[in-house]
C-alpha cells in the first residue's frame, strides 16, 4: 500500500513537473528565436555598414591617388573612372568643382547621361563644412548632383599647385542598398528600408509576422537616418522551432522516472553514510597535512631558504616586538650590518654557485661567533645584520666588530678555489632611532654606504650628519632629474680665436646648470652625480642636438667656416650610439664633420689611445677630430700619440697659468709648439689670462688660444652678437 501510494505521488508530481517543463521550454524556445533574429539582424547590420565604410574609403583612396599624382587632377579622373565601375556600381558618377564650387568635369560611369549644372547647390553650412575639409572626406546629400533626392555626395578636398579642387563621388542610395542587402541577407528574411517614416527599398513578399517577430536597427548616413526592419518568413520561422509534441511526454517520463529513482535511492542511504565516514576520515588526513605545509609555509616567510637564517621579514618582527619594551626599560641595542665586499665581482668571475655557498659559509660563520648575538638576519643578497642587547658605547661596539672581522678574515676554500674576502660594517643604535625599528635599518643602510665610499672592509657608525648628506645628495639627484626633463641645463660656448688677427676660430661648448636665483653651477659640481645615474644618456643627446643646431645658426651667415670643440667624460664617450649620434646630429644640418672636435684630458686620452677602444676609432671613422688637452710630453703621451695620434693639442690652464714666468713650463709649452709647427698636429693654448701669454704664444708660433683674457663663455644668443659684429668688421675692411 505504501509503494502504490509512492508511486501515484510520484506519478502526480511527474504530471506537474511535463507540464511546468513544456511551458518552460516553450519560452524558452520564443526566446531563442527572438535572439536568433536579433543576431542575424546585427550581422546584417555590420555588413551594410561595412559596406558603407568600403565605399568611402575606396572615395578616399582615390582621393589620395589625386593628391599624390604629379599630374593635374583633371587628368586622372578618366583612369579613376575605369578603376571604380567594376568594383563600386553603387558609384553613378564623378565629379570635380574648383574651389568656388563651380563644376569642372564630370563623368557618369554606367549611362552617357550628365548634369546639366554650373555648381553644386548646396546650402551654406554644407558649403561651409566642405569649406573646411583638409583631410578626411564628408559624406552628405547630393543635392543637385543626382535626380534622386535620397541619393549621397562623398566629398575630398585635393591640394595642386596651391590650387583646392573638390572631388565627389555620387552614390546611388537604392543601388547601394539592393547590392548590399541581396548580397549579405539571410536566406528566409525580409526587410523594410525607411526614412522619416517614407519607405526608400522594400525586400519582402509577406507581413504576416512582421509586427510580432521582428527587429529593427537604424544606420546615420551622412545627416540622415536609415531605420531598418527585418522579420523572418512564416516558413523560416516554423524552421527556427525546436520544442515540438513529442518533448512533453518524454521530459514528463524522463521526470517520473528521475523521481522513482530518488525513491529508490533513500534505500541506499545507509551505505553511503558509511561512506561519508571514511571520506570525513580522509579529509581529517588532508587537513592534518595542511597544517604542515601552512607551518612549513610560516617557517619558510620569516627565514632565508639559501642560508636557513632568518630574513627581513623575521628581524622585522622581532625588532617590532623587542624595541618597545627596550624604551621602556631604558636599555640600548646596537644593530650591525655586515656587508661582503666586492661580492658581485666575485658573482661575475666565480659563478653563482661559488658565491651561493660563499654566503652560506659566511652565515655559518657568523652564527658559530662567540659573540651570542641575540638575532642573526640576511637582509639582501650579501647583506647580513646582527643584533646585540646592553651595548651602550662605540668602545664596545668596536670589540664586537673586530670579532666579527676577525671571524671572516680566514680565507674560504669552496671547490678548486681559495678565496679571500673582507667586510665593511654599518653599526646603528637604537636609542638614535627612538627605538622604531624601520628608522633603525635605515640608519645601519646609512653608516654602510659611508663605510664603503670611505674605504672597504671599514667600519662606520650612523651619524645625523650622515643622513643629512645623503638627503642633500638625493635632493640634488632630483634637482638634476627636473633640470634634464625641464632642459635647464645650458650650453654656454667659449671662443677660441686666432691670435694673429683676432678674429674667431672657433668655439668649445660647454655645459652650465642655471640655478632659480639666477648663478650657474659648473659642471665639476654636478657632472659626477649624472654620470652615475641614467640621466648621462639623455644630457648627452640634450647636448649634442643643441650644439649643432647652434652651429648651424650661426655658420649659415659666415664666411669662413669655424671650428665647434665638445668636452666628453668617459662615461659620455662609454655610450654605443654616440658616433651614429653624432654623425645623425651633423647630417641633419649638412654639417661637415672636420669641424667638430671631441676633447679628451691627457690622462683619458692615454687610457683610450692604449686600447683598442671602439668608440674613439668610429669617431675618427665618421671624421670626427680628436682633441688631447695636456700639461706636457710625458712618456704616457708620446706613447699613447704613437698609437693613436689626435689631431689637435692643447696646452692646458695648469701649464698655461705659470707662463711665462716659470721657466719649466714656458720650455714645456715651447716644445708642444714647435711639434705643432712641425705639422705633425695642431697646437691651441688654454686658460690664456694675460697679454704676456699671447705674445709668448704668438713669438713661439701658437696660432690660437682662448681664454678669459680674451673672451668668457657666453650664451648662443651672445655668440650670434659677437659674430655679427666680426662680420661687420669684415665686411668693412673689405670695403675699405
Amino acid at each position: 500500500m505504501r509503494n502504490l501510494r509512492a508511486v501515484a505521488i510520484t506519478a502526480v508530481i511527474g504530471l506537474i513537473l511535463t507540464i511546468t517543463a513544456t511551458y518552460f521550454l516553450e519560452e524558452h524556445d520564443h526566446k531563442r528565436i527572438f535572439e536568433q533574429i536579433q543576431t542575424d539582424a546585427h550581422s546584417l547590420e555590420m555588413n551594410i555598414r561595412d559596406n558603407i565604410v568600403r565605399l568611402m574609403y575606396a572615395g578616399e583612396l582615390a582621393g589620395e591617388l589625386l593628391k599624390t599624382s604629379t599630374n593635374p587632377p583633371l587628368t586622372r579622373l578618366y583612369q579613376l573612372r575605369h578603376a571604380l565601375t567594376p568594383y563600386y556600381p553603387a558609384i553613378h558618377r564623378i565629379v570635380m568643382f574648383d574651389q568656388e564650387f563651380n563644376l569642372v568635369e564630370q563623368y557618369s560611369l554606367h549611362s552617357d547621361h550628365l548634369l546639366a549644372i554650373d555648381r553644386f547647390a548646396a546650402d551654406h553650412f554644407e558649403l561651409a563644412r566642405l569649406e573646411e575639409l583638409l583631410m578626411s572626406s564628408l559624406l552628405t546629400s547630393a543635392y543637385n548632383l543626382s535626380d534622386d533626392p535620397r541619393d549621397l555626395a562623398l566629398f575630398l578636398a585635393v591640394e595642386h599647385q596651391q590650387q583646392r579642387y573638390y572631388f565627389a563621388l555620387v552614390i546611388n542610395v537604392e543601388e547601394l542598398l539592393e547590392g548590399t542587402i541581396r548580397h549579405h541577407i539571410i536566406e528566409g528574411y525580409q526587410i523594410d528600408v525607411t526614412e522619416h517614416g517614407k519607405l526608400i527599398y522594400q525586400f519582402s513578399g509577406n507581413d504576416e509576422l512582421k509586427d510580432e517577430w521582428y527587429s529593427e536597427f537604424r544606420i546615420r548616413v551622412a545627416d540622415r537616418y536609415w531605420q531598418f526592419v527585418l522579420w523572418p518568413t512564416p516558413l523560416k520561422f516554423s524552421q527556427m522551432h525546436v520544442v515540438n509534441s513529442y518533448i512533453a511526454p518524454i521530459t514528463g517520463s524522463l521526470l517520473t522516472l528521475c523521481f522513482i529513482a530518488l525513491v529508490i535511492r533513500y534505500k541506499y542511504q545507509e551505505q553511503q553514510f558509511e561512506t561519508l565516514q571514511r571520506e570525513q576520515y580522509q579529509l581529517q588526513q588532508q587537513l592534518h597535512k595542511r597544517e604542515e605545509v601552512e607551518l612549513q609555509l610560516a617557517y619558510l616567510s620569516e627565514h632565508d631558504a639559501l642560508t636557513e637564517v632568518p630574513n627581513r621579514n623575521a628581524l622585522l618582527r622581532f625588532l617590532q616586538e623587542r624595541l618597545p619594551e627596550l624604551k621602556q626599560q631604558q636599555t640600548d641595542l646596537v644593530a650591525i650590518q655586515i656587508n661582503l665586499d666586492h661580492f658581485k665581482q666575485l658573482n661575475h668571475v666565480l659563478g653563482h654557485m661559488i658565491g651561493d655557498e660563499l654566503l652560506r659559509r659566511m652565515a655559518h660563520r657568523i652564527k658559530q661567533a662567540t659573540i651570542g648575538f641575540e638575532f642573526i638576519a640576511r637582509i639582501g643578497g650579501d647583506e647580513f645584520l646582527v643584533i646585540k642587547e646592553g651595548v651602550h658605547d662605540q668602545a664596545h661596539v668596536l670589540n664586537l666588530t673586530e670579532k666579527i672581522c676577525a671571524g671572516a678574515a680566514p680565507e674560504f676554500y669552496i671547490d678548486n678555489y681559495e678565496i679571500h674576502t673582507t667586510i665593511s660594517l654599518g653599526v646603528a643604535f637604537a636609542s638614535d632611532a627612538d627605538y622604531d625599528a624601520d628608522t633603525l635599518l635605515r640608519h645601519t643602510d646609512f653608516a654602510l654606504i659611508e663605510a664603503k665610499r670611505n674605504n672597504y672592509h671599514g667600519v662606520s657608525f650612523y651619524k645625523r650628519s650622515l643622513q643629512s648628506e645623503l638627503s642633500k645628495r638625493q635632493y640634488i639627484l632630483e634637482q638634476l632629474h627636473r633640470a634634464v626633463e625641464r632642459k635647464e641645463l645650458e650650453v654656454h660656448y667659449q671662443p677660441i680665436f686666432a691670435l694673429p688677427n683676432k678674429t674667431i676660430y672657433g668655439f668649445e661648448a660647454l655645459i652650465r646648470w642655471r640655478q632659480s636665483d639666477g648663478y650657474y653651477t659648473l659642471p665639476e659640481d654636478f657632472l659626477p652625480l649624472i654620470e652615475h645615474t641614467g640621466l648621462i644618456i639623455p644630457l648627452t643627446e640634450h647636448l649634442i642636438r643643441q650644439v649643432v643646431d647652434d652651429y648651424r645658426q650661426w655658420h649659415k651667415n659666415q664666411i669662413e667656416p669655424f671650428t665647434l670643440h665638445l668636452n666628453l667624460s668617459a662615461k659620455q664617450l662609454a655610450i654605443s650610439t654616440l658616433p651614429e649620434l653624432l654623425q645623425t646630429n651633423l647630417q641633419r644640418h649638412n654639417i661637415p664633420s672636420e669641424y667638430l672636435y671631441i676633447d679628451l684630458n691627457e690622462d683619458l686620452y692615454c687610457q683610450l689611445a692604449s686600447s683598442t677602444y671602439t668608440n674613439l676609432r668610429k669617431l675618427t671613422a665618421i671624421g670626427v677630430k680628436i682633441g688631447v688637452t695636456g700639461s706636457g710630453l710625458n712618456y704616457n703621451t708620446m706613447q699613447a700619440m704613437q698609437q693613436f695620434a689626435p689631431h689637435l693639442f692643447k696646452i692646458s690652464p695648469t701649464l698655461m697659468q705659470d707662463i711665462p714666468h716659470n721657466k719649466v713650463a714656458a720650455l714645456l709649452a715651447d716644445t708642444l709648439i714647435k711639434l705643432g709647427n712641425t705639422g705633425a698636429l695642431q697646437v691651441s693654448a688654454v686658460g690664456v689670462e694675460t697679454q704676456q701669454q699671447i705674445d709668448f704664444l704668438l713669438q713661439r708660433g701658437c696660432l690660437y688660444a682662448q681664454g678669459y683674457y680674451l673672451a668668457n663663455p657666453m650664451p648662443a644668443e651672445a655668440i650670434q652678437l659677437l659674430l655679427d659684429n666680426q662680420l661687420a668688421a669684415d665686411v668693412t675692411n673689405n670695403q675699405e
